[in-house]
Formats: structure tokens, C-alpha cells, sequence
């Protein structure tokens, strides 16, 4: 469809300033997308971050990531290293993307509050860490939440949290970019289970709960 900022996508082509979705689990939920502002939307529950604007922006939606917590403890690292990345959110991109410090440390901070469970090979040398969770009645699994400019926390259950690879095999879903770029892809998995609204016209793009209903 595109719904990017290029000059073919569907976006700039019909000139809508304001479109909104919910992107489905795989476990067997709805989806949609809405253009136009819902007369439903309220600004209590809706939590907006500035999209970045310049000269030279590119065709996706760049905004400004602050932070990452697991387990509600921050990693470690300046507010100023993550607001000097490249961010970009896309719908289209399954899995998240980080640079190699950020996703050692996410890593790192995620294996220890996992510690007691049984780990699992890497699966296909994309997700390198794994867990085989069949023999476990419940499962705890630490809370990571991204944080973005203006105060907003995109807070993942665990839909966006781990994938499952095999019937015996889940998997971190988060994945290492190259080491010579410093960027950050949010992908979809990290979006499911919330609604994104891209305040197109007002440069601003936002989280709320929603449950794809």
C-alpha cells in the first residue's frame, strides 16, 4: 500500500494528513486501518512524539528515541547517545532493529531476568537468544519498554517482546543492524497491540493502548 512519505505512496498521493492502525498478533487477531482523524480519538489516551522534520528527511517517519528499559531498568546509556540515532518507525519492517550497543546491552539485560529458564540454539543466526519454554507451566517474561521524546513509552506485552520460532523455540525479537550504521528500525512486532496514529499534518505521531477490536 505505502504508507510512507514518498512521492508514490498512498499517503502523499490522496494528501491525508492523519491515518491510524493496529497491526495484529500472530495468534489470531483483527487488524485495521483508518484515514482521517477518528471522531473517537482522545488525547487522554493517545500519547504523541514530535516526527522530525529537515531538509533532507527521509521517505519514513523519523522520530526520536530516548531510551530503552528492560524490567523497568534503563540500559546504559546517555539520553544524548540514543537522540543522536536515526529512528525511524516502519510497518513494513518486521523486526527491530538496533545497533550493535544497544542490542549487546538489551541482550545482556534481558538473559539475566531470563536466567532460570532453559535457553535454546540461535535460530538462523537472526535471533540469538532463544529459550525452550515447553516444560514451564507459566513464564515470566521482563517488561521492555521504548521511550521517546515528549515523555511517551511504548510499553511491549509480550506479543512484541518474543516470537516463536518452533514449537519448542521462542526467541528475543529484536535483531543487530551492521556495525557501521547508527540507526534504529521499529519494526511491527513492537507494534502490535497498540494503535499508531501519524499525525501526518501536525508532524507528530503517537501510541495508544488498543486490542485490534
Amino acid at each position: 500500500m505505502g504508507l510512507d512519505r514518498s512521492s508514490v505512496s498512498i499517503i502523499s498521493k490522496t494528501n491525508t494528513s492523519y491515518f491510524s492502525y493496529c497491526l495484529p498478533s500472530p495468534y489470531g487477531s483483527t487488524a485495521y486501518i483508518t484515514f482521517g482523524k477518528p471522531v473517537s480519538v482522545s488525547n487522554k489516551f493517545i500519547k504523541y512524539t514530535p516526527i522530525v522534520t529537515t531538509a533532507e528527511q527521509s521517505e519514513y517517519y523519523d522520530i526520536i528515541l530516548t531510551g530503552i528499559s528492560v524490567g523497568g531498568e534503563k540500559l546504559p546509556f546517555k539520553i544524548s547517545y540514543f537522540t543522536k540515532l536515526s529512528t525511524e518507525i516502519d510497518s513494513g519492517n518486521i523486526i527491530t532493529r538496533l545497533p550493535s550497543p544497544v542490542y549487546a546491552a538489551l541482550r545482556s539485560a534481558f538473559r539475566k531476568r531470563m536466567k532460570k529458564y532453559k535457553k535454546a540454539k540461535e535460530f538462523e543466526d537472526l535471533l540469538g537468544t532463544c529459550y525452550d519454554l515447553s516444560a514451564y507451566e507459566t513464564v515470566v517474561v521482563p517488561k521492555i519498554a521504548i521511550h521517546f521524546l515528549g515523555g511517551v513509552d511504548l510499553e511491549l506485552d509480550v506479543r512484541g517482546t518474543l516470537v516463536v520460532a518452533s514449537v519448542s523455540q521462542v526467541c528475543l525479537e529484536f535483531a543487530i543492524y551492521p556495525p557501521d550504521l547508527n540507526s534504529i528500525t521499529l519494526g511491527n512486532v513492537q507494534q502490535r497491540g497498540h494503535e499508531v496514529h501519524y499525525d501526518v499534518g501536525g508532524r507528530r505521531l503517537g501510541f495508544g493502548p488498543g486490542n485490534c477490536s
